[in-house]
């Protein structure tokens, strides 16, 4: 299957954060839904908001308000859903890669 180069290059970030490379980056929830629109995998793709809550039950409040905007990534295939407003986001971000890198070498 031939990629465009963006998507050739969003997979081997991927490849990179799937093997904890030293300062490697999760692409963007986007690059990776173009990615996976090109080698025909069902996914969905959302905008994402949510309040944080303090242990007390007030709301967390930064300078910038107490709603946090991201993205959710469902890919129903293998299970796997990605909020970037989560709170271990981006401490989760290889095994991510990792289930994607899976899927890619499957769908090849």
């Amino acid at each position: 299957m031939k990629l465009t180069n963006q998507a050739q290059k969003t997979y081997y970030k991927i490849q990179l954060k799937s093997r904890e490379a030293k300062n490697s980056r999760f692409q963007s929830l986007k690059l990776i839904s173009k990615l996976l629109q090109e080698i025909n995998v069902d996914f969905k793709l959302d905008e994402w908001s949510e309040t944080k809550w303090r242990d007390n039950g007030l709301r967390y409040h930064t300078s910038g308000g107490g709603d946090y905007k991201g993205y959710r990534l469902q890919v129903p295939e293998i299970r796997l859903t990605m909020i970037t407003t989560d709170s271990y986001y981006s401490c989760n971000t290889w095994q991510y890669a990792r289930e994607l890198e899976k899927l890619i070498k499957s769908k090849k």
